[in-house]
């Protein structure tokens, strides 16, 4: 039996990616229920929407889990020693490229995918913040701040024209961060 998810070497197959994007847009009208109803909807056997997804409800947790993946693999190709700014403008570069998959994802998770991004972005963060040890709480508040306004954007569908001023309020955030650190970093 084959596998089912959405993966890079599948989504770069024509044929795949076609009938992946007949199965979104039936499964964005929200008339099916059912794998049963969306492959006759979309004029498919049922098999061939399982070898893309095991259920309806799980299509956005697919596309979060694809962009997850994708992200990680992104950022094993960053330098270490990156500034903060530069952190968050490959971050928002990444969200634009693959908006359209955001959009999927964020269909019913209410930016579960924005916390997991946040958090695998946190040995960058420390690095260039230069963290002390017990700052495990601060930087959840902090990563609670970057994910509403990841979350805010992300709700306007990522406009390209206001990507600079969301970045200045990360940095904004990231500059406040850093006066909540300095209690700490004293003793």
């Amino acid at each position: 039996m084959a596998r089912c998810g959405i993966t890079e070497k599948r989504l770069n197959n024509r044929r795949f990616k076609k009938t992946e994007e007949m199965i979104l847009k039936v499964f964005f009208e929200g008339e099916c229920d059912s794998i049963c109803r969306l492959a006759k909807r979309v004029g498919i056997a049922r098999t061939t929407v399982y070898l893309h997804h095991h259920r309806i409800a799980g299509i956005p947790a697919d596309y979060q889990r694809y962009i997850l993946y994708m992200y990680k693999k992104s950022l094993k190709k960053w330098r270490d020693g990156e500034t903060v700014e530069k952190i968050f403008e490959k971050t928002l570069v990444f969200i634009i490229r693959n908006k359209g998959y955001f959009s999927i994802a964020l269909r019913s998770n209410n930016g579960a995918v924005y916390h997991k991004m946040v958090e695998a972005l946190r040995p960058f963060i420390v690095k260039a913040v230069v963290l002390p040890k017990n700052s495990r709480r601060i930087y959840n508040v902090y990563a609670g701040e970057v994910v509403a306004l990841l979350y805010e954007w992300g709700e306007k569908g990522f406009p390209e024209d206001k990507e600079k001023e969301l970045l200045s309020n990360l940095l904004y955030v990231t500059k406040t961060f850093r006066s909540w650190l300095a209690p700490i970093m004293e003793n």
